[in-house]
């Protein structure tokens, strides 16, 4: 079952970035708290945000690496969350994450988190702010 609810929530997560506009046909707006950022140019293919009453991944429909520059919003969800980020597909999280971050609490009332990716020595390296990135 838990399999099956992964499946459903990475694919309405990839229909939801792909469209480009979540809630411009006047639906409901999806509250994005965490924002996936890629500053790097190391392999990423895949982003599992594992909160503590769910879980969900994004990636691009051809399942090719992301582009620096790329973002991925992810539904509110209950904190600590954390974020792995995988240098293939993953579906859910699975171990062999490249980089992983964990964020214990929501952030502060009006604002969001931005996870971003940065070339590291040994790979990406993430790190979490309540602003947009400098330079990406």
């Amino acid at each position: 079952m838990k399999r099956f609810l992964t499946l459903c929530l990475t694919v309405l997560t990839l229909l939801t970035a792909l469209s480009g506009c979540a809630g411009c046909d006047g639906g409901e707006k999806i509250d994005y708290n965490l924002v996936f950022v890629n500053g790097s140019d190391a392999k990423i293919v895949e982003v599992v945000v594992d909160f503590q009453d769910r879980n969900g991944g994004t990636r691009n429909a051809d399942s090719s690496p992301l582009k620096r520059g790329d973002s991925f919003g992810f539904e509110v969800g209950e904190y600590p969350a954390t974020v792995y980020v995988y240098d293939k597909v993953a579906d859910e999280v699975v171990p062999g994450a490249v980089a992983q971050l964990t964020i214990p609490q929501a952030p502060p009332e009006g604002e969001r988190w931005y996870v971003t990716a940065r070339d590291g020595a040994g790979g990406p390296a993430l790190s979490v702010d309540t602003r947009w990135p400098d330079g990406v």
